[in-house]
């Protein structure tokens, strides 16, 4: 069964303003067709257009990216958040399995560099799933070891083992922020 969320619902279920989420949703989603101030008709979310709206708003109140660079991340980031599984509630609820074990997705993003080392337009991104992280308790500290799997997006980008080395890097941990949205949701509301 398909579920739909109102902005009233999902304003509740994830304590956040009313008007923020409704301002959020016009920012990151196409204009809803049968809905609007005139219509009659509140607008009604699938799970894949609240998490854009979600991911959207996270990149401008935390990693306080503007409006077009919030817009950019969500445009290049889509097909493969809908490829992974992060778009469909269907996928929603395998991947939360999935994170609850032992995977875990973080993006790492930086404005594409010019030639000249200034910084040019759009970003590339750095997705890391953790594969298994291993503790060893050593006397006085504790040693960890992670096993991750990484790909570029775009692949040609060419960024690779400096990508981490540069001092505008921002990070989305998805899997932590994925794994919130759905407890919220699944939570009774206050």
């Amino acid at each position: 069964m398909i579920h739909y969320y109102s902005n009233r619902e999902i304003s509740e279920k994830l304590e956040i303003n009313l008007a923020r989420w409704k301002r959020w949703s016009r920012s990151f989603l196409p204009p809803d067709p049968l809905g609007g101030m005139q219509s009659g008709y509140a607008r009604q979310y699938f799970f894949k257009d609240l998490f854009k709206v979600y991911l959207g708003g996270h990149l401008l109140s935390h990693l306080k990216l503007s409006l077009p660079e919030s817009q950019q991340v969500l445009t290049d980031l889509s097909p493969w958040l809908k490829k992974n599984g992060f778009l469909d509630l269907n996928g929603a609820n395998g991947t939360a399995a999935e994170m609850g074990g032992k995977s875990n997705y973080r993006i790492y993003f930086c404005p594409v560099r010019t030639a000249g080392g200034k910084n040019g337009s759009g970003f590339c991104y750095l997705v890391r799933k953790f594969v298994s992280i291993q503790s060893v308790k050593m006397a006085p500290c504790l040693q960890v070891t992670e096993t991750f799997e990484e790909s570029l997006i775009p692949a040609d980008s060419g960024e690779g083992c400096f990508f981490l080395q540069n001092p505008d890097v921002h990070l989305i941990n998805l899997s932590p922020l994925f794994a919130r949205l759905v407890e919220k949701l699944n939570h009774p509301s206050r």
